[in-house]
């Protein structure tokens, strides 16, 4: 429909087109024909009658030469050829009935003054020459050179007459070619009006519908005016205008419910929860985090650590997932000392879309107050332990000693198993004690900027003689450049000594163990203890820094206590430690420090 349209109303002015084209063509073909046979045939008669007029005057000038040489003859015979050949062009060209009068004229003159010519060779005397030349050949001449005289002003008047006739018809043409861009140009001005009215019309008004649409006013639809595809297009509008708001009451009642459920979901949270967007700002809080924020006074922010916390999590985009109570904060609520782990968790819309966090405080207290409980029943238990444990280790180097008596073989063998358990005890409770301090934080750190090569060689040397004693070769790899770190040396020697030892205790007789130091991500060190060992099974090493635990069916001693007591300190110096182990292919134990600028 909206097709045929557009073909009816262009219909006029392709007609229009065509015939002006049609007309110029038959106008140039017409042009070019006038100029190819009258100008063409009128110039080459005029070039024509010029040679004849200088042929016939050289014919003149060598009739009396002609007589009495040969070389005259034969010029007075090519200018007779020339005006022969001139001629024949000229009648050709000039062939029509205007043409015949001089033509005959042409043809009679010049036969004439062939015949004077040859009574003038005929003549005898010299007086009989001049006379015929006088009375025949001069009067001739003369009347052929009028005739050629007509034939010249005729080919030029010609000439005049075709050009005025082109200009004359040149500027007919201009007026019709000119008449009919003005007829084409109102025929298309008129189309082009009717187009815009019908294509503008609709598209105005579903402009102001899409325009209204976007303003949520969905009553306003798009006036059907004809019955093409506008027409059609103006139907499937309104049609998806009437989807669109049934969509959105759909989806308002979707969110409305939504909403509903989120704020009953979080309600019934007994742990504070705040919502934050992607600047830092609360957006959202359940009632128990209300009522936090109600007694520390806040009004439209976190506390300053927790809002730290917050805005670290949202520059890194990693969760804040802490399971240690060093990152415990607590708050003091209607006179009650409340204790909370903070875990910030990233809030993605798309996989790189961050749009916010959101920050749950799990209340800790009584968890809290059951470690402190464990911790210092665990140090007071060991402290009390020590004394008896004193004095029977002073009775057994007594007896052992033998200031009391000779001792039988047997008891001999019995007091040193005796001796042995009980340094080991003592050593138990040695380690008991310093896990306690470092849980508590009572352990007081003595750092100093130390060079990672310094720690490698101290303790290197302190177990070179266990190493050796293994038949194991200990292989050092230090990156070079490293920057100090801010440690405790004679803690950090521990955690080192620690990992070395099991190294030693696990590696087969006659291996390897490599100590690799390289730079870690944002400027810390990495120690890594490798061993080629029969390695941890990858069930067992969630577990293996936990406080007495031992992976089934190992055959080395100890308490379990060791790798506990390691990480306490890394993470006491504010430092991580880590296992990969594949079964059977040995493992490898790291511990990341940060650097002294980082420590500081």
């Amino acid at each position: 429909m909206l097709r045929s349209r557009l073909f009816l109303n262009l219909l006029p002015f392709l007609v229009v087109l065509f015939a002006v084209g049609a007309y110029a063509l038959v106008l140039f073909a017409h042009l070019g024909e006038t100029v190819d046979v009258s100008v063409a045939e009128n110039y080459r008669s005029l070039k024509a009658a010029e040679e004849m007029e200088t042929a016939l005057n050289n014919l003149d000038r060598s009739i009396w030469s002609a007589a009495g040489s040969a070389p005259a003859s034969e010029e007075f015979a090519a200018n007779q050829r020339l005006f022969s050949t001139q001629m024949a062009v000229h009648l050709k060209n000039a062939h029509d009935e205007e043409w015949r009068e001089l033509n005959a004229s042409l043809s009679a003159g010049y036969d004439e003054f062939c015949r004077n010519v040859a009574d003038l060779n005929l003549a005898l005397t010299p007086d009989n020459r001049r006379r015929v030349y006088d009375f025949e050949i001069g009067p001739t001449r003369l009347k052929l050179l009028n005739v050629i005289k007509a034939i010249q002003d005729k080919s030029k008047h010609n000439l005049l007459a075709t050009s005025e006739h082109i200009r004359k018809f040149t500027r007919d043409a201009s007026r019709m070619l000119i008449a009919g861009m003005f007829i084409a140009l109102a025929i298309s001005g008129y189309a082009f009006w009717k187009l815009g009215r019908w294509f503008l019309d609709p598209i105005s008004e579903l402009t102001r519908a899409t325009t209204k649409l976007g303003e949520g006013q969905w009553d306003k639809p798009v006036p059907v005016l004809s019955r093409d595809e506008l027409g059609d297009l103006a139907t499937a509008f309104n049609k998806m205008a009437a989807q669109l708001q049934e969509y959105r009451n759909l989806t308002d009642d979707k969110i409305i419910r939504l909403h509903r459920t989120m704020e009953t979901t979080l309600a019934s949270f007994p742990d504070p929860i705040f919502v934050l967007d992607s600047s830092g700002r609360i957006e959202l809080k359940n009632p128990a985090a209300e009522t936090l924020a109600a007694s520390l006074h806040l009004t439209d922010g976190l506390p300053e650590r927790l809002q730290t916390i917050a805005q670290r999590t949202l520059e890194s985009g990693r969760d804040f997932l802490p399971h240690k109570f060093e990152e415990v904060v607590s708050y003091r609520l209607g006179g009650v000392e409340k204790y909370f782990l903070p875990r910030v968790l990233i809030m993605r819309g798309k996989p790189a879309e961050l749009f916010g966090v959101a920050v749950v405080l799990y209340d800790v207290t009584r968890f809290r107050l059951l470690d402190a409980a464990k911790t210092n029943l665990v140090a007071t238990v060991s402290h009390e332990l020590k004394t008896p444990l004193t004095s029977v280790r002073m009775v057994l180097h007594m007896l052992l000693e033998k200031t009391l008596g000779e001792l039988s073989p047997k008891q001999d063998e019995l007091l040193q198993t005796a001796r042995n358990d009980s340094e080991r005890l003592l050593r138990i409770l040695n380690d008991l004690l310093d896990l306690a301090r470092l849980e508590e934080g009572t352990a007081e750190l003595r750092r100093e900027n130390t060079a990672p090569q310094d720690l490698v060689q101290g303790v290197t040397a302190e177990l070179d003689g266990l190493v050796s004693s293994r038949g194991l070769k200990l292989a050092s790899d230090i990156s070079p450049g490293l920057p100090p770190v801010s440690v405790d040396r004679q803690l950090i020697r521990h955690v080192f000594t620690n990992l070395l030892t099991n190294a030693v205790k696990h590696s087969p007789d006659g291996g390897t163990i490599i100590w690799r130091v390289r730079p870690a991500e944002d400027g810390e060190v990495e120690f890594t203890v490798i061993d080629h060992g029969p390695g941890i099974p990858e069930e067992h090493q969630a577990r293996i820094f936990d406080r007495f635990y031992r992976v089934p069916g190992q055959t080395k001693t100890g308490a379990g206590l060791g790798l506990s007591i390691a990480r306490e300190i890394t993470v006491a110096h504010g430092g991580r430690m880590s296992v990969k182990s594949v079964a059977g292919q040995g493992c490898s134990f790291s511990v990341i420090l940060k650097a002294a600028t980082a420590a500081a």
